[in-house]
């Protein structure tokens, strides 16, 4: 997932992520800084993790605006 995807996009492709997936890619974020531990991330339900990520990159969307 590239970090200039379309929002509707990254709204499509998110909920179709695995538990995998979400957690290699939470793990690639440097800005914003996320320090999540792998036990957190492993007791998180797929759908929260999924919220976290998605959360985060709309997060990252924000600020590129600005």
């Amino acid at each position: 997932m590239s970090h200039d995807i379309d929002i509707e996009q990254l709204i499509e492709q998110v909920p179709e992520m695995s538990r995998r997936t979400c957690t290699a890619y939470l793990r690639r974020f440097r800005q914003p800084r996320l320090d999540f531990t792998d036990e957190y991330l492993a007791c998180l339900s797929l759908d929260r993790l999924r919220h976290v990520l998605l959360a985060a990159c709309l997060q990252v969307k924000v600020k590129a605006r600005r």
